[in-house]
């Protein structure tokens, strides 16, 4: 397969400027890189000079004829990159984009296209010539083997090698061949860009919304039944198959049409740390223009030695942790085609990712990248916040009274999650027709917990723990099992620590199987997810029934008494639909409620909202323990405290083969 492909595809994107009212005028060229917009050199229109060309005017080509006008011009000066207009269509018509380069690097050999004035009218150009220097950071000297004519200018260059369009025919030489071209790169001045009329269409940051569209226009394209084999995707797999990249033209639009769907980055210090975890370099954008959005990012990988995918998906791993809290959906899509895509790995390599990009994520589940890092310590690489609630692996111990035989024995069995609620399975479960005691169940646990924690962990991401039981037994203190490991040291090893010092640890109330069937529980998880958590303290049973009927859904209810104390209020909060909910395991309550109670109200009413949101409490709460087991004084309020967390879209399933006795 050769360049034809994509050359036909960029010339059928590649249009003609020229007055509204004259169809034989030609003023310059440009091309559409996304729906409703052409991208053009600004001299093409006179800007900034004496008679600019304003106010409407006609873009001809492959879809006709259309109306357009000046939308946002990059600059005002005589730099090459301020040499750049995007005109905005006035009229609804159906039209095909460019494929822009997300790469830094140069091409090498292009094929320059546009339009030339002829007897006759306008007719369609094309140049094939070799790349042979630079002009500052985003000028593109173009070889003599083209001679570039009047009319071309704003014009796209094809990159040969890629198939993506990597400039915008800038200018020709005078009295020679050859000419300039500006780096598509440039376009993320726009970000600054000048708006011209009054436009506002793309937002306050017309590059990132354009180069969205962009990619989200090339993703629709390339997924749609009837315009796979003409889509320009299609074509660069077909003209780079021979080449057998790790990282495909498929890999990466599929990528950028993801990342479009994300929170835009917070800034460019963020995409640096990001790369710089991946590369472990510090890039330096000296001679280049620095990234603006995720895309951009990606962009810089290219080029990076042998198995150069892992580097793409290990940055792409970083930056779905980091937008989970913020828009959890559409990063569960972007991990969900990762893993998949990880699947085509082989299981050494797979491995080799995981050890890479572990470390750098030492949030994703909220465990800390190392069990028992300092309470002062940053994580390694770069931190990230707590993803949606319904991708982290958890490892769920369900326990079920023995319904013939006394309340502390228990059948037991154990599931798994590696990401979202379709991904649950039964790990294991106990063959004791009569049960166990509950005093025995860490020690009859240990095993099956080491090999699904195994399964599950990695360096820095580990499983969280979750006890589903009848809320009387509540006041287990699962935080405090450990597993059982031979002895190796006088030093243990941080992970024979307790449980709840490296990993996050959590209830579940035990009736809550299957799919949610009570409204309010959806309701409610839904306001606890959404932030602005708020303390609803229920200091007595008897007022408990009144508070939880008229709180809000971002209330939490707090309890100061135990959990054998307090099983009616608990069940009176299960039953008004709240999946999260903090009680004391160790109060006592003989004379009522003291200085300790509204220590406990305090502090936790002051945890709730420095945390809030529910995807991030469990984490919260091993670092309080954590910090418990360091003798940090300052957090021992908090060694009494319990913590449910029930999220209905991962219930625990319903299993009409449990275990039991006759």
């Amino acid at each position: 397969m050769t360049a034809s492909e994509v050359e036909d595809l960029a010339r059928d994107a590649t249009v003609r400027l020229g007055p509204d009212q004259d169809a034989d005028t030609l003023w310059g060229s440009g091309f559409f890189v996304a729906p409703g917009w052409v991208l053009s050199c600004a001299h093409v229109l006179l800007l900034g000079r004496e008679g600019a060309r304003t106010g409407v005017l006609r873009v001809r080509g492959e879809h006709g004829a259309a109306r357009a006008r000046p939308a946002y011009w990059l600059g005002s000066g005589p730099d090459t990159e301020q040499d750049l207009v995007l005109l905005r269509l006035l009229d609804e018509v159906s039209h095909p984009c460019v494929r822009l380069s997300d790469r830094y690097d140069r091409p090498h050999d292009i094929t320059a296209l546009g339009w030339r004035p002829r007897e006759g009218g306008p007719d369609r150009w094309s140049g094939r010539c070799q790349v042979n220097g630079t002009d500052g950071d985003y000028g593109v000297t173009l070889g003599p083997e083209a001679e570039i004519p009047h009319g071309a200018s704003g014009g796209p260059v094809l990159d040969r090698d890629q198939g993506v369009v990597a400039g915008v025919v800038k200018a020709r030489r005078r009295g020679a061949d050859g000419g300039l071209a500006i780096a598509v790169t440039a376009l993320r001045g726009f970000t600054e860009a000048l708006v011209l009329e009054a436009e506002d269409e793309l937002g306050p940051d017309p590059y990132r919304a354009l180069i969205r569209a962009h990619d989200r226009w090339h993703h629709r394209r390339r997924t749609a039944r009837d315009a796979w084999r003409g889509s320009w995707v299609a074509a660069q797999e077909r003209l780079l198959r021979a080449a057998e990249p790790e990282w495909t033209p498929h890999d990466a639009a599929t990528a950028c049409a993801l990342l479009a769907d994300l929170p835009l980055p917070d800034g460019t210090d963020t995409l640096r740390g990001l790369i710089k975890a991946v590369l472990d370099v510090e890039p330096h954008w000296r001679g280049a223009p620095p990234p603006r959005d995720w895309r951009d990012g990606q962009g810089w990988l290219y080029d990076r030695g042998e198995r150069a995918e892992l580097a793409f998906l290990h940055y792409l791993l970083l930056v779905a942790r980091r937008c989970a809290p913020e828009a959890p959906e559409a990063t569960a899509a972007l991990e969900d085609w990762l893993y998949d895509r990880m699947e085509q790995l082989p299981d050494s390599v797979r491995a080799l990712l995981k050890a890479r990009a572990a470390p750098d994520a030492a949030v994703r589940c909220g465990a800390a990248s190392h069990p028992v890092a300092s309470r002062h310590a940053e994580p390694r690489g770069l931190p990230g916040p707590e993803p949606a609630t319904s991708t982290a692996p958890v490892v769920a111990v369900e326990l079920e009274p023995d319904a013939f035989r006394p309340a502390d024995r228990f059948h037991w069995r154990v599931w798994t999650w590696t990401r979202g609620p379709d991904t649950v399975r039964s790990w294991a479960e106990g063959d004791s027709a009569e049960g166990v005691p509950l005093a025995a169940l860490p020690y009859e646990l240990s095993v099956p917990l080491a090999e699904a924690f195994a399964q599950l962990d990695s360096e820095g991401c580990l499983a969280r723990l979750e006890l589903a039981l009848p809320v009387e037994h509540f006041d287990v203190n699962v935080d405090l099992w450990r597993a059982q490991p031979a002895v190796r040291s006088y030093r243990p090893h941080p992970a024979e620590r307790p449980f709840g010092a490296h990993r996050q640890v959590v209830l579940r109330c035990l009736r809550r199987g299957g799919e949610p069937s009570v409204q309010a529980w959806r309701d409610r998880w839904l306001g606890v997810t959404e932030g602005g958590l708020q303390a609803l303290p229920l200091p007595s049973p008897a007022l408990a029934g009144q508070l939880l009927a008229t709180a809000c859904d971002a209330a939490v209810p707090v309890l100061c008494r135990t959990a054998a104390e307090s099983v009616e209020s608990l069940r009176e909060v299960i039953a008004a639909g709240y999946g999260i909910a903090l009680w004391a395991r160790n109060t006592q309550h003989t004379y009522g409620c003291g200085p300790q109670c509204r220590e406990l109200h305090d502090h936790t009413a002051k945890l709730l909202r420095r945390t809030g949101r529910a995807a991030l409490l469990p984490e919260e709460l091993r670092r309080l323990r954590e910090r418990i087991g360091d003798f940090d004084t300052a957090a021992e309020w908090a060694e009494p405290l319990a913590l449910l967390y029930d999220d209905p879209h991962r219930p625990l399933p319903l299993c009409d083969e449990r275990v039991n006795s006759p």
